[in-house]
């Protein structure tokens, strides 16, 4: 009895119970395609915000975590959410804005969890949360490369073949996938600088060769950027500068030489996948990835011990002239490696449309590339949107109509984003949008170094490495799609909580609960500011609710026209039309299903209502020249058909 007392209080030690807890949240939402669908964010939105409520009602979370600084980024990210929620009235399509709305609520939501929950004793807990969550996805994004019987098929490799030898699970998104493992890099380097024993100071540095297979089987520049940016800021934030250049160290051998060796099997990495020799390779791949993460973690632990050992001695104790003469001699390098480079040269071929590579060496090749892989073409789109829309935008989630009517002649591929938050943000929610964003990357990422820089000892190198994960994450949402990927967006928007609250200060937070001699009247505006707080987090609830029940109904109703229960799929569908009156999808699930079951007229209808509400949507147009051309009305069919490839000209099904 005295034992299992013990083991339940150790249990709940918020030492192990908060940074599990953290990872396996991370890891979840991490492997459900990164949540980045619809139903995934909406369940977690709601979650999160009856979360915060009861740990308020319970008391478990405080207000006073919240500082003038929470306040500052909370109030950036809540006035985006509601010009995101303004755009709903001028953009195209009421339910993409809606839904974009329902993005940044969700993120604003996780701000204020994340604010509300940390506390200063478990500000270090919830970094090693971060870092364990993201090395388990880690492991399991080599462990479907190395055995894929391991793990069901998910994400883009059903749909685009072209790109399934890029490793991209379990997110569906190579460079995404390859990003989020980059943001564990700050994360560990704390871990093993600020550990005292050996064994964390291994298992901190043990991942780095597996997130460095990570990023080369994702072919991912984006992730060797991330990880440069969280590396660097960490370095210039962190006070044992020298302790993490030897993690650093130490962790890049095990990763040059795990590299090396996938370079070897050029099937395992390049595909075609699926073969004999593809496991044969990736059963000798994972032996050699084990090893090299055992050499780096052994070897830092033990060279640690033995520089420890020397320094008491002082023996090993580096001048503060050294540590310059390094920096020069690094920054040297790297501006000889920038003007060896070409810049010019490199920005010319950054322009250019993405040019084909041969897939027997593609990994290597891309990597070296210095091909956009489209990201000007992208750009230049969102910013002729803006020029077509310089006030308010063209609206939240209106770039992918726009791109497909627009796209380059020599260029065909279809995009639903930008690839930069900033400007994506100019295009689709004018210059407002593109302020709010911007100065949530600048304010979070000033803060950061701020606190950084006027803390000491183990606090300094948490906030040196929260504001290192921020950065990069920030920087990454400056060239991909990784704001509209919820997992990796929402390790950065943790940082950004992290960073601003009560836990990362020093002095005491502002008291935001009841003073025991307050005024009466005080006390009366505080309790209407809480009501008033909890009527929007209910309001935001529902906002969640809405399109999930709304596009659960919709699947219903596919399921039940695919059993030939037309009856109740058009009943579901119309659940899904009162639930969400401003959408299209349910207008047009009722155009299908009545469709289906010969009811042309009536189909027609609904189809021009879902046209009503997402005029620039070209898969609509082209069901309406179908229902034309049933109803004998051909000339009206050809507009509808002539309507649609205006909207998407280069579409493959208007080829010839």
């Amino acid at each position: 009895m005295a034992l299992l007392t013990r083991i339940r209080s150790v249990a709940l030690l918020p030492s192990l119970l908060i940074p599990l807890s953290v990872a396996a949240i991370t890891f979840a939402t991490a492997y459900d395609d990164g949540s980045y669908y619809l139903p995934s964010r909406n369940t977690l939105a709601i979650a999160l915000w009856w979360t915060a409520i009861a740990g308020l009602a319970l008391r478990t979370f405080s207000l006073e975590n919240a500082t003038r600084a929470s306040f500052a980024l909370g109030g950036l990210l809540a006035a985006l959410a509601a010009w995101t929620l303004a755009s709903v009235f001028w953009a195209p399509s009421a339910e993409n804005a809606f839904n974009e709305f329902n993005r940044v609520s969700l993120f604003f939501g996780l701000f204020v969890f994340a604010t509300l929950a940390v506390r200063r004793s478990s500000l270090i807990a919830w970094c090693n949360g971060l870092a364990i969550g993201i090395s388990l996805v880690t492991l399991v994004a080599l462990i479907s490369r190395f055995d894929p019987g391991s793990f069901s098929d998910q994400g883009l490799q059903k749909l685009v073949q072209s790109f399934a030898h890029r490793l991209s699970f379990p997110f569906g998104y190579w460079n995404g996938l390859a990003i989020f493992v980059s943001l564990a890099i700050p994360l560990l380097l704390r871990a093993a600088v600020s550990s005292e024993k050996a064994v964390p100071r291994a298992l901190a540095v043990a991942p780095f060769p597996a997130i460095a297979s990570v990023v080369y089987l994702a072919s991912s520049r984006g992730g060797v950027v991330t990880a440069f940016v969280g590396i660097l800021v960490f370095l210039l934030l962190a006070e044992q500068r020298w302790t993490a250049g030897a993690a650093l160290l130490w962790g890049g051998l095990g990763a040059t030489v795990a590299i090396v060796v996938l370079n070897a099997y050029n099937e395992l990495v390049n595909g075609p996948l699926g073969t004999d020799l593809v496991k044969r390779e990736g059963r000798n791949a994972a032996i050699v990835v084990v090893l090299c993460c055992t050499l780096a973690g052994a070897g830092f632990a033990a060279g640690r011990e033995a520089a420890a050992r020397l320094a008491r001695r002082g023996v090993l104790r580096p001048k503060p002239w050294f540590g310059r003469a390094t920096v020069g001699v690094l920054v040297a390098l790297l501006v000889v490696g920038i003007v060896a480079s070409h810049p010019i040269r490199q920005f010319q071929a950054f322009k250019r449309p993405p040019a084909i590579i041969s897939t027997k060496d593609f990994a290597s090749q891309h990597l070296f590339s210095g091909s956009g892989s489209g990201r000007w073409q992208f750009w230049t789109a969102s910013i002729d949107q803006w020029k077509a829309h310089p006030v308010l935008g063209d609206g939240a989630g209106s770039y992918g109509p726009w791109w497909v009517k627009h796209m380059p002649a020599d260029y065909t591929q279809y995009t639903q984003y930008s690839h930069s938050l900033y400007i994506g943000s100019l295009g689709q929610l004018g210059i407002l949008g593109f302020a709010l964003t911007i100065l949530l990357a600048l304010v979070g990422i000033g803060i950061g170094v701020r606190r950084s820089l006027h803390s000491a000892g183990e606090r300094r190198a948490a906030l040196a490495t929260l504001t290192a994960v921020y950065t990069a994450f920030a920087v990454a949402a400056g060239f991909d799609w990784v704001w509209e990927l919820t997992v990796v967006a929402g390790v950065g928007i943790v940082a950004l909580a992290l960073l601003s609250g009560a836990a990362a200060t020093a002095s005491s937070p502002p008291r935001l609960v009841r003073e025991p001699n307050e005024p009466r009247y005080a006390r009366r505006r505080r309790f209407g500011l809480g009501v008033a707080a909890l009527f929007a987090a209910w309001l935001l609830i529902c906002a969640q609710a809405i399109p999930l029940f709304a596009q659960l109904r919709i699947r219903d109703s596919q399921r039940y026209a695919g059993q030939g229960k037309t009856t109740k799929a058009l009943q579901a569908a119309m659940d899904a039309r009162n639930l969400q009156p401003w959408a299209s999808s349910p207008y047009l699930q009722l155009a299908l299903v009545s469709e289906t079951a010969g009811y042309i007229a009536r189909a027609h209808d609904w189809i021009e209502s879902a046209i009503a509400r997402d005029p620039n949507n070209y898969w609509l147009w082209i069901v309406a020249g179908r229902l034309e051309l049933k109803l004998g009305d051909a000339s009206r069919a050809a507009e509808s058909y002539s309507r649609a490839e205006s909207l998407y000209p280069r579409s493959p099904i208007f080829a010839g």
